[in-house]
């Protein structure tokens, strides 16, 4: 477990983070619903956002974890600013969010005309050529917080760097591709979109035979 900093005195230290550290797990709660009601409207199923949501919640307890052997271990830092997890977590799963809109949506528009294995052959490298240049960007952007003489600045540019570079790297190219074959058409329950298309796909090819 990760320990948080108080820099003030005890007392008032000790209220002031037993406080924020509610707030912020409301506020990280809500922000998984949040983003698992936006994976379900944009992709119009139940199934995929469950295991995709899952996917960056991994990414993420990976990024917490380094972090923590990263400053702790490594450098020797006795805690971490206690409001950095929150905020780093929040943001990363936005941006994992986003990514798996982007990614998982492609391989949709794909598989209306292909099968689940060729759709996802065509728009994995498609997508995430777009989504490791976009996380390599802002992985650069975030990481020069740790230029900032500024311990929570250094912390937080660390964590949204690393867990950028895991999500792009590992849960985006690979995690999210395996947990699509492996899961296969029921991804799109209940609206089935991926069933319909492949028994029209199916239809197509014995009219066409």
């Amino acid at each position: 477990m990760f320990q948080v900093a108080a820099r003030c005195a005890p007392a008032a230290a000790s209220g002031i983070i037993a406080d924020t550290a509610n707030d912020l797990l409301r506020i990280g709660l809500v922000a998984l619903a949040v983003n698992l009601l936006l994976l379900v409207i944009f992709l119009r199923a139940l199934v995929a956002p469950l295991y995709l949501l899952a996917s960056s919640v991994l990414a993420l307890g990976a990024t917490l974890g380094l972090s923590v052997l990263f400053f702790q271990d490594f450098l020797g830092q006795d805690d971490l600013t206690f409001y950095v997890p929150f905020a780093g977590s929040v943001l990363l799963l936005s941006l994992g969010s986003d990514y798996n809109i982007f990614a998982v949506g492609h391989v949709w528009q794909e598989a209306r005309h292909r099968s689940m294995k060729e759709a996802l052959l065509v728009a994995t490298p498609e997508s995430t050529r777009a989504i490791t240049s976009a996380g390599l960007a802002l992985a650069a952007s975030f990481g020069l917080l740790a230029l900032v003489p500024l311990g929570p600045f250094r912390e937080l540019g660390f964590l949204l760097g690393v867990g950028i570079l895991i999500d792009v790297f590992v849960v985006r190219a690979l995690l999210v591709p395996s947990l699509i074959t492996l899961v296969g058409p029921p991804s799109s329950w209940p609206s089935g979109i991926l069933k319909r298309e492949r028994r029209t796909r199916v239809g197509k090819e014995r009219a066409n035979a």
